[in-house]
């Protein structure tokens, strides 16, 4: 597992910008097969559990087996994940840490805990975006 820590734009909708911290986990190829067994595992033990369970057991026993296999492979394809993301909302300038999970996919919409509006971590872009009327236009030679 690599730690690597970034900066990225918090926005929220008709407020400034503010920078965030976030922490990304890059997960080698073990670290990815032992979350994808860990959550396999908790599905087959489900299964394990509903096998003497009359009539149950025909319906929650695939189903487990068939959803561990879903969960486990999607747990296989995240090579990177948040770990934490702190910074302070644009709108209430409350300095907080925020909740995020999952894969590292950006934008990432998350909530201020104080004023529980929605907010956005977005790619940070190092030039702003030119209108056409600010592109360079070519002369004739």
């Amino acid at each position: 597992m690599e730690l690597k820590a970034m900066e990225l734009p918090l926005t929220g909708f008709g407020a400034a910008a503010t920078p965030a911290r976030v922490e990304i986990l890059t997960l080698s190829s073990v670290d990815r097969i032992k979350r994808a067994a860990v959550i396999f595992g908790a599905f087959l033990l489900g299964a394990a559990i509903a096998i003497p369970i009359p009539l149950v057991h025909f319906v929650l026993v695939p189903a487990a087996l068939i959803l561990g296999a879903v969960f486990a492979l999607l747990r296989l394809r995240q090579r990177e994940i948040f770990r934490s993301a702190g910074g302070r909302c644009p709108f209430c300038s409350t300095e907080q840490r925020f909740t995020v999970m999952g894969p590292f996919k950006l934008p990432k919409k998350i909530y201020c805990s104080s004023c529980q509006r929605q907010l956005t971590l977005d790619e940070s872009t190092s030039e702003p975006p030119r209108s056409p009327i600010e592109s360079p236009t070519r002369t004739p030679s």
